[in-house]
């Protein structure tokens, strides 16, 4: 059913899940004015007094009636006629590694099981514990959510969290963000099975599905962090567009503009590379083709590559140099790799564990942001340029091309050292 006549407006029926838009404002007079209406047929997830949107989607019910749609496109015609607010599809990232995440790949948990210790010890973190431990510094874990139920992540170390409208802090509706939390930043002191690669750095909770309004408020609020705050903060992102060929740029997107705002307000921003490499038709020991996709080769942020304790590129770990390399405020991606275990034993949601396939670019990602954390609490006073030269120069070739592996596998104890 259309929710406007007129093209080319979005369709309920072309947008998959529950249908999401994004609503905008001339000025932020008319945002305050349609907040105030009350709106029974839609459900608000998401304000941005900042760029004058709100997120809004279909009210959940049981089988979601010919009624509740009705319901909607009369509130979404209120919206525009009302208050002039522009209406577009709320564009929707995937998750990184869904087919990695997959049931079948869970596997029974044995203690022989390679583990995230084994990762640390492969990475020199404990080594790098001696100069730095990650204090004073903030993850900001943009993913599924965080298990606060889980050991490793205690009161002490939540610096915040962001949610949608309903949503409840340190909660994780999948699993994901918890394991990328525990990666980055978990901590054994208060009885937790593992350490992070930055054990006493705090943690963000930025739980988001992903879609542009709650990644775009997301990184607005974390600007306000470091501007207001004045906290030092690193952003662990594992989501992308699961393709085999380059997307074209999401319609309508807001995070583009946030990212860069994020970036210049000083956030060191890290990113999954992807796990595209099989679907771009890729073969497991090649480097090419590239399948890095759009905003993932900017310059100013870093791609980790996944590779495994045998020092083999997993076959999914997206290759380079990347869609968008060699037009402006782009490098070769990806600019390091980090490891990730054959049944890798990890923390996920509340539990504990084990998966065949490793971790994906998921679990490489947040490895090279807590090394950036143990950079930062040495040195607060590193640019991210500082940063992300002092992670590529100190890491080690694992003998693969750079498209594969970029400068290669990250050490932090000698990144650590050399700042």
């Amino acid at each position: 059913m259309a929710i406007l006549s007129r093209d080319p407006r979005p369709r309920i029926a072309d947008v998959p899940t529950t249908p999401r838009f994004k609503i905008r404002f001339r000025d932020p007079e008319a945002l305050r004015a349609a907040q105030a209406m009350e709106a029974p047929g839609s459900e608000v997830r998401v304000v941005n007094q900042k760029r004058r949107f709100l997120g809004v989607r279909l009210p959940h019910s049981a089988d979601e009636p010919a009624g509740a749609i009705r319901s909607f496109e009369t509130q979404l015609r209120s919206y525009e006629q009302n208050f002039g607010g522009e209406i577009v599809e709320d564009f929707r990232y995937s998750m990184e590694g869904e087919e990695i995440f997959a049931a079948e790949s869970f596997r029974p948990v044995r203690q022989e099981d390679s583990s995230l210790d084994d990762v640390l010890r492969m990475i020199q973190a404990p080594q790098a514990w001696e100069l730095s431990r990650g204090a004073g510094v903030a993850i900001a874990v943009v993913d599924s959510g965080i298990d606060g139920q889980r050991l490793e992540f205690p009161p002490s170390k939540r610096i915040g969290s962001w949610q949608p409208i309903g949503d409840q802090p340190w909660t994780d509706y999948n699993g994901h963000g918890t394991m990328c939390g525990c990666i980055a930043a978990g901590t054994r002191a208060a009885g937790g099975s593992f350490d992070g690669v930055a054990p006493e750095a705090g943690l963000i909770a930025c739980r988001t599905r992903f879609f542009d309004t709650e990644l775009t408020t997301i990184y607005d609020y974390l600007i306000g962090l470091v501007q207001i705050d004045g906290l030092a903060v690193v952003a662990t992102n594992s989501f992308g567009i699961a393709t085999g060929t380059p997307p074209s740029d999401p319609a309508n997107s807001d995070f583009q503009s946030a990212l860069d705002d994020a970036i210049a307000a000083g956030i060191h921003v890290f990113f999954s590379a992807g796990n595209y490499h099989d679907l771009a038709g890729g073969d497991p020991s090649e480097c090419q083709p590239t399948s890095i996709w759009l905003h993932k080769s900017r310059a100013d942020l870093m791609a980790v590559a996944a590779c495994k304790l045998d020092r083999s590129m997993w076959y999914y770990s997206s290759r380079g140099p990347g869609q968008r390399f060699g037009e402006p405020n782009t490098n070769q991606k990806p600019d390091v790799a980090a490891p990730t275990p054959e049944n890798g034993r990890i923390a996920y949601g509340n539990e504990i564990v084990t998966l065949a396939n490793g971790w994906g670019t998921s679990g490489a990602c947040p490895q090279a942001a807590g090394l950036a954390a143990l950079l930062l609490a040495k040195k607060k006073t590193l640019s991210w340029r500082q940063v992300m030269d002092a992670i590529r120069g100190t890491s080690a070739s694992l003998g693969h091309g750079a498209d594969c592996q970029g400068a290669g596998l990250i050490n932090c104890r000698a990144a650590v050292e050399s700042v």
